[in-house]
C-alpha cells in the first residue's frame, strides 16, 4: 500500500490547517493565566529564564547561584523573547514564560495533520490531530513553561518532514528543498531545546525503518550534507559558549549526570517497572483510548505498506527505550503519542473498529471508565483541597465531563468510530478546560506559594511589588516561591532566616518546623519578632502539610 496520492485543494488544507491550529490553541489557553506557577519544574525553568533577563546572560543556566546544567538553553531563549515582548520580568507573569510551550502544542498539532494527511489523507490528518490535541498529556504540556511541547512540535516537524521527502523519492519525485530543510531545522531545534531526545526518536525510527526500506536513495533525499551544515551552524556556537561559560560542567552534568542518570536510576523518586508507560497510554491520550488497539491492529495488518511500518518504527524501538529507563515520567512518550493518534484515526477512518466488534466495545468501555473518572475527580479534588465554594462549578463541569464520555462510548459502541474520534476530541477540550479553569486553580491548599506572596504583597513586603527587601524562606525551599518572591530571596533555616530579618528589617517566612529554632534566634538577640500572616496548605511536591508564618520585627 502507498502512501496517500490522491488531490486535497488549497482552500480544504489551508481550513483544516486553521481548525487544527485553532483547536490546538483552544486547549492551551485553557491553563495559560488560571494556573499558579507550579513546582518543581515549570517555577525553575521560569526562574532560570527570568535571571536570563535579569542578568543579560543567555548561555549559563542559572538558578539562583547554582548552574542548571540539565538542558540546553533554547527554551529559555523563547521564554526570554516573549516575556521582553509581552510582559516584564519584574511582574513574573507565569503566562508570558508559558507562551513558547503553546506555540510548540499548535505547531505539534499542525505538523500531526501534514503527517497523517500525507500517509493516509486529510480525514486521518484532521482526527489524527484533533486526538492529539485534547489529549490530556498534550493539554498539560501546552500549559506548562517548560521544555515538552516545543519538544513534541520539533519531532512532529522531523518526522512529517521524513514523511515527505520518502512519499516524493518513492514515487520517484524530486524531494526538493523544502522538506529535508525543515527535517534538519527541526533536528536542530530539537537539541536546543531538549539534547538528545529528538535526534533519538529520529534515528531510532530511521533504523528500524531501513530495515523495511533499504535503499540509501531516501537518505540521500533526506540531503545529509546540507544536514551537517545547518546543524552545526545552529548549535555549535551555542556549545562552544557553554561549555566556555560552564568550563565544561554542563556537559559532564547533562550527559553523565542528568542524562546518564535517569537510564541507569530512578533520580527525584521517579520510577517506575516496564510497562508504567503502557498503562498510562489510554488515560494520558484519552480521547483515543478507545482506538488505539484497533489501529495497532490495522497496523500490524499492513505492516509490509510502508505507511504502517513507517508509524510503527516511530514508536515500537523509542518505546522500549523509554520502558527500560530507570526514572519514569508521564509525558516522556509524549513524542510517539503523534503516531499512535495517526494509527488510531486511520482505524477510525476505514471503520476497522467496526469490523472487530469486541475489540471497539472493550474500547469503548475503557473510553468510558476513564472519563467518569476523571469526572469524579473533577468533584473530589475541590472538596479535599479546595476553599469553600470551589466544589459548585467543578460539579457542573464533571457532569458535562461525563455526559460528553457516556455519549462518546456509546458511539464507539455502535461501530461509528470517526464520529466517536470527534466527540471524543471534543470530550478531551472540555476536560481540558474544566481541569484546568474550573479544578485545579481552585485547589487553594495546594497554592501555597502564590498566597504566600499575596500575604506579602498585602504587608508592603514584597520586594518586586512593593520594593522591600529580599524575603528570607526558612524550611520551605519551593522554586514557585523563589520566582514569585525574586532572584535574591534567601533559602536558610530558622537561626539564618532571623539573621535575615534582623539585617534587613523586612519579612522572613518561617515553616514551623524552623520556627523554634527561629523564636531561639530572636530570644538570644532580645528581640521580639510579630506574626503577621498565616499560610497552610499542602505542598504537593513532597506530600507534606505545611505551615508559614509571615514575620517582622515589631520594632519596625
Amino acid at each position: 500500500m502507498a502512501a496517500y496520492s490522491g488531490s486535497e485543494s488549497v482552500g480544504g488544507r489551508a481550513l483544516r490547517l486553521a481548525v487544527v491550529g485553532l483547536f490546538a490553541a483552544m486547549i492551551a489557553l485553557a491553563g495559560l493565566r488560571s494556573l499558579p506557577p507550579l513546582d518543581r519544574d515549570e517555577a525553575r525553568f521560569a526562574q532560570a529564564t527570568a535571571q536570563m533577563l535579569e542578568s543579560g546572560d543567555y548561555i549559563a543556566i542559572r538558578f539562583q547561584d547554582d548552574e542548571r546544567n540539565k538542558k540546553p538553553a533554547g527554551i529559555h531563549w523563547l521564554q526570554a523573547a516573549c516575556v521582553a515582548l509581552f510582559s516584564d520580568v519584574e511582574k513574573r507573569e507565569i503566562w508570558a514564560f508559558r507562551l513558547p510551550s503553546m506555540l510548540g502544542a499548535i505547531l505539534a498539532a499542525v505538523f500531526t495533520y501534514l503527517a497523517g494527511a500525507r500517509l493516509y489523507g486529510p480525514q486521518t490528518g484532521f482526527l489524527a490531530a484533533l486526538l492529539l490535541a485534547a489529549a490530556p498529556v498534550f493539554a498539560g504540556e501546552a500549559t506548562i513553561a517548560k521544555t515538552d511541547a516545543m519538544l513534541l512540535a520539533c519531532v512532529c516537524a522531523a518526522q512529517a518532514a521524513f514523511i515527505h521527502v520518502f512519499a516524493r523519492w518513492n514515487d520517484d519525485e524530486d524531494a526538493g528543498l523544502a522538506w529535508p530543510l525543515v527535517f534538519w531545522a527541526a533536528l536542530g531545534a530539537g537539541v536546543l531545546i531538549k539534547g538528545p531526545i529528538a535526534p533519538l526518536v529520529v534515528l531510532l525510527t530511521g533504523a528500524a525503518f531501513f530495515w523495511r526500506a533499504r535503499d540509501v536513495g531516501w537518505i540521500v533525499a533526506l540531503k545529509p550534507l546540507m544536514g551537517v551544515i545547518i546543524l552545526v551552524l545552529m548549535i555549535a556556537p551555542w556549545a562552544a559558549a557553554v561549555g566556555a561559560a560552564t568550563e565544561g560542567r554542563f556537559y559532564s552534568e547533562a550527559l553523565g549526570g542528568d542524562m546518564l542518570g535517569k537510564i541507569g536510576s530512578a533520580q527525584e523518586s521517579h520510577a517506575g517497572p516496564p510497562g508504567y508507560h503502557l498503562l498510562l497510554l489510554p488515560v494520558l491520550l484519552w480521547p483515543a483510548a478507545a482506538l488505539i488497539a484497533p489501529g495497532f491492529i490495522q497496523a500490524l495488518a499492513t505492516r509490509r505498506a510502508w505507511p504502517s511500518w513507517f508509524l510503527l518504527s516511530w514508536i515500537a524501538p523509542a518505546w522500549i527505550v523509554f520502558e527500560l529507563t530507570a526514572t519514569k515520567l508521564p509525558h516522556y512518550t509524549l513524542p510517539l503519542y503523534p503516531a499512535i493518534a495517526i494509527l488510531a484515526a486511520r482505524a477510525a477512518s476505514l471503520g476497522a473498529g467496526a469490523r472487530r466488534p469486541i475489540v471497539r466495545r472493550v474500547g469503548a468501555g475503557l473510553y468510558a471508565l476513564t472519563g467518569l473518572a476523571a469526572a469524579g475527580a473533577a468533584v473530589a479534588l475541590p472538596a479535599l483541597f479546595g476553599a469553600d465554594g470551589a466544589e459548585g462549578p467543578a460539579a457542573l463541569f464533571a457532569l458535562l465531563i461525563a455526559g460528553a464520555a457516556l455519549l462518546g462510548a456509546l458511539t464507539f459502541w455502535s461501530g461509528r468510530c470517526y464520529e466517536g474520534g470527534l466527540v471524543a476530541a471534543l470530550a478531551g477540550l472540555l476536560l481540558a478546560w474544566a481541569a484546568l479553569t474550573a479544578v485545579l486553580p481552585k485547589l487553594e491548599r495546594l497554592e501555597i506559594s502564590p498566597r504566600l506572596s499575596a500575604a506579602l504583597d498585602d504587608d508592603d513586603l514584597h520586594p518586586l511589588k512593593d520594593g522591600a527587601p529580599p524575603v528570607a524562606l526558612a524550611g520551605y525551599a519551593e522554586p514557585s516561591a523563589v520566582f514569585l518572591l525574586g532572584t535574591q530571596t534567601v533559602l536558610t533555616d530558622g537561626a539564618g532566616a532571623f539573621e535575615h530579618l534582623a539585617a534587613t528589617g523586612g519579612a522572613a517566612v518561617v515553616e514551623k518546623r524552623e520556627e523554634a529554632a527561629f523564636l531561639a534566634a530572636a530570644a538570644h538577640s532580645g528581640a521580639t519578632p510579630r506574626g503577621l500572616a498565616t499560610i497552610d496548605g499542602l505542598n504537593y511536591s513532597n506530600g507534606r502539610e505545611t505551615t508559614l508564618v509571615v514575620w517582622r520585627l515589631s520594632s519596625r
